[in-house]
């Protein structure tokens, strides 16, 4: 497979529960690198955020090309898996995004 067959049968690929799963590299692809990180994947204790429980967290400030402009995105994991995610609007509303939602995005490695 090369580059966007892999991407699609990665994309496919769904977890246990039957929903697809993201991986570290998909977000980084589509995305970028975060504007900030807090917490490691080596971290024993457990923070919890927005009702979603990790161990890091990946913040984007000012994610481009979004309809809404929302102040960021966040994206959180719990050891290598992928656990959750939020955008948080310029107001200051909350919106969870699944996995299926980061999926959707083709970005160009910006954010």
């Amino acid at each position: 497979m090369v580059g966007g067959e892999a991407m699609r049968a990665r994309d496919a690929k769904a977890a246990p529960t039957g929903r697809p799963t993201i991986q570290r590299d998909d977000v980084v692809e589509r995305f970028g690198t975060p504007d900030q990180t807090a917490g490691s994947v080596n971290e024993p204790r457990l923070q919890v955020e927005h009702g979603i429980a990790f161990n890091e967290k990946w913040v984007y400030d000012r994610p481009l090309h979004e309809p809404t402009r929302p102040r960021a995105r966040v994206i959180y994991w719990q050891r290598y898996d992928f656990v959750g995610c939020v955008r948080i609007e310029q107001g200051g509303r909350v919106v969870p995004e699944s996995a299926s939602d980061l999926l959707q995005h083709r970005g160009a490695g910006r954010h």
